[in-house]
């Protein structure tokens, strides 16, 4: 399996466009059926991976593989020197990537075969659904820039697709483009990029670009100007499409998508790109250290405003949503600080226990007939034990409890953050220690109030959400209304005490399987490395593509003493995550009256993070309302000018003709006389001119 993979890696991105393909040719025909194609896909790209992965983890000297550097399949663009293969790059990063991005995905698609069942774009939403896999992983499999921009604008095409994927709902389509649009900014980026890359080294493969990096001192000198400028345009496309201040306000109202959609491009997909991208450019990036201490800081500022925004929102899923914003700016600050393997090891563990909560607050919308306000529920634990005890486990893991995948992972990059030199790295540390108490409130302020307390229902529990293309189309009543939560009436105060809400096992038992990641894959950075080598089996996997992280950049640069250990951190991060949880117990399980209590006091600042720092509201009036101006002005100079002149241009003939008319009457008597008075006037005015 292992040299299959190694001879056919082209499959792993093949067979979800093969399934898109032949979901989207003939999924009319498949209805209900349409899921299998995807699945078998998924099955067979991650069998691929996971292969790919353990031979490059045994080496070729037993029995593995070597590192697959440019595995050509065939040209693609050919214009002079300008040369474009389709070529594929199989390394530890790539690996590690492609492991979680088809294994998360195959779970995510067999949770969407409950969850949407029965929906009336059922074919179409599978069909989305492996063409967004297709591109991510072309997008971490491409061996040059431009394989990369391909993923990179195929993800944001799919994205577009699924957000909006309930058309008939106003707020869908705005959402959607609401992302696209957004992510054009960063992708503008990244093109200029790209093309500056081009430009200076002739070529866009990234082992040409990064060899002649590594030894070409004289052209790195020469050249220091425009090559300052390459990991500015490479981070723009990267803050676009990891959600990063300022261009983070698409990601939350990405939540308009069916909640399988959310999971994907929170846990596995879109969003984890940026910091693919950095991570896989690392050796431009340290061409200019500037570039990585702007990366830290707006890493560690998009924590902090998600994490604020997150403490006073009331949906369930939006609630997640910030928490990955949050997420992400750990990564970015990781990245940053010099600690790429953490970075991407958060990167790992982020996406088994933020795939657990979405999927898991996706039970709970399908349960409660697409109620997401945490306000009109209570007591959940009641009807939906299983899920209670789920996202439990990734709350945990999540609030970065002792134990939990969550706890190692962003340890390292608080520890991280602590021993970066200087002020900025004890600033840095700080504001990832409040971020991460934070973290611990909001997440079980949130579970708290949902799964523990009296049963509260909403009275559409146990009703599916009508479907938005039954609603839009009249196709009568949403095919989930009468399966087998919809006999009986739920009141506001629990008549369903007695029923068990947590759906069928095609929705429960992937869960299952990534509650056993968010528990366990953060062992993967403690255990499992060779004997004398630093950190556990990640850390060392990714060594050669990264290097040994922080530790070894500090030690290259000469900064050999560290403010705060890993292990030490762990223990503060313990305590600071046993406080966040504290209050949250008391604030939102024994004494809910002492929260409101609280938020009533300080309303003006509840306002403001429940309004999101007013960000929408500011480049609504700073960009929104300037162009919708600009464009009436523009389509008033439009009709009445540029109109206007095309009008004139055409209504002096039109006049000319008109005073003629009279001349053309068809009488041939008038013509002659016209004539003979013509000859008459040319003759005098010869003669005139003769005298």
């Amino acid at each position: 399996m292992i040299q299959f993979a190694a001879q056919y890696p082209w499959l792993i991105p093949g067979l979800p466009l093969l399934a898109a393909l032949v979901i989207g040719s003939l999924g009319k025909w498949l209805k209900g059926w349409a899921h299998v194609p995807a699945i078998l896909a998924m099955l067979g790209s991650f069998a691929l991976s996971i292969a790919l992965l353990i031979g490059l983890n045994k080496g070729p000297d037993a029995g593995g593989i070597a590192p697959i550097i440019d595995f050509n399949l065939f040209e693609w663009i050919s214009a002079g020197n300008f040369h474009v293969p389709v070529a594929l790059t199989i390394d530890p990063l790539t690996a590690i990537y492609l492991s979680f991005i088809t294994g998360i995905s195959l779970l995510i698609f067999i949770y969407a075969s409950g969850y949407m069942k029965g929906d009336y774009g059922y074919w179409r939403f599978f069909a989305y659904l492996a063409l967004f896999v297709f591109f991510m992983t072309m997008l971490v499999m491409g061996s040059n820039f431009i394989l990369l921009y391909l993923g990179w604008e195929g993800v944001g095409l799919s994205s577009y697709l699924l957000i909006g994927y309930y058309y008939p709902r106003p707020s869908a389509v705005a959402a959607a483009k609401k992302a696209f649009i957004t992510n054009r900014v960063g992708d503008f980026g990244l093109a200029i990029g790209v093309f500056l890359i081009y430009t200076l080294f002739g070529n866009i493969t990234y082992s040409v670009v990064f060899h002649r990096v590594a030894v070409d001192h004289e052209f790195i000198t020469v050249h220091q100007a425009l090559l300052n400028w390459i990991p500015f345009c490479l981070m723009l496309g990267a803050f676009g499409k990891s959600a990063q201040f300022p261009l983070h306000v698409w990601l939350p109202d990405a939540m308009e998508g069916p909640t399988p959609v959310s999971a994907l491009i929170h846990a596995a997909t879109m969003v984890t790109a940026g910091i693919y991208l950095i991570a896989r450019t690392l050796p431009l990036f340290q061409l200019n250290p500037v570039s990585l201490e702007v990366v830290a800081i707006i890493g560690g500022f998009t924590a902090f405003l998600a994490a604020t925004i997150a403490l006073c929102q009331y949906d369930l899923k939006r609630i997640w949503a910030y928490s990955t914003l949050s997420q992400l700016g750990y990564m970015f600050l990781a990245l940053g600080v010099a600690a790429s393997t953490s970075a991407v090891f958060h990167v790992f563990t982020h996406a088994f226990f933020k795939a657990l909560l979405f999927l898991t607050a996706g039970s709970v919308m399908h349960a409660m007939g697409g109620e997401l306000d945490i306000r009109k529920m209570s007591g959940v634990a009641k009807v939906m034990p299983k899920t209670c005890v789920l996202m439990l486990i990734g709350c945990l893991a999540l609030a970065g409890f002792p134990g939990f995948a969550g706890f190692f992972s962003k340890d390292e990059i608080i520890a991280a953050a602590f021993n970066k030199p200087g002020i900025a790295g004890l600033l840095l540390g700080v504001l990832a220690l409040l971020v991460a108490l934070m973290t611990a409130y909001y997440t079980f302020r949130l579970f708290f109030r949902v799964f523990t307390g009296p049963l509260v229902l909403p009275a559409t529990a146990g009703h599916h959400e009508p479907s938005p293309f039954a609603l839009a189309e009249d196709h009568g009543h949403d095919e989930h209304a009468h399966d087998e939560h919809a006999d009986g009436a739920h009141g506001e105060h629990g008549a369903a005490e007695h029923k068990n809400l947590d759906g069928p096992i095609s929705m429960w038992g992937p869960l299952v399987i990534l509650a056993l990641g968010a528990i366990g894959a953060g062992y993967l950075g403690l255990f499992g490395a060779p004997e004398g080598a630093h950190g556990g089996w990640f850390h060392h996997f990714l060594s050669p593509v990264l290097g040994g992280g922080a530790e070894n950049h500090a030690e290259a640069a000469g900064e050999t003493a560290e403010r705060v250990s890993h292990t030490v951190m762990m223990g503060i991060s313990s305590v600071v995550a046993l406080i966040g949880i504290g209050i949250a117990w008391y604030f939102h399980k024994k004494n809910r009256h002492a929260a409101d209590i609280v938020a009533a006091n300080f309303r003006p600042l509840v306002t403001f993070l429940y309004n999101k720092w007013y960000i929408d509201e500011f480049y609504e009036a700073l960009f929104l309302r300037p162009l919708w101006v600009l464009g009436h002005l523009l389509n008033i100079i439009d009709r009445y000018v540029v109109d206007g002149l095309v009008f004139l241009v055409g209504f002096i003939p039109q006049m000319a003709g008109y005073l003629l008319k009279p001349t053309q009457r068809g009488i041939l008597q008038r013509y002659a006389v016209g004539m003979i008075a013509g000859a008459a006037a040319i003759v005098l005015g010869v003669l005139y001119l003769l005298k």
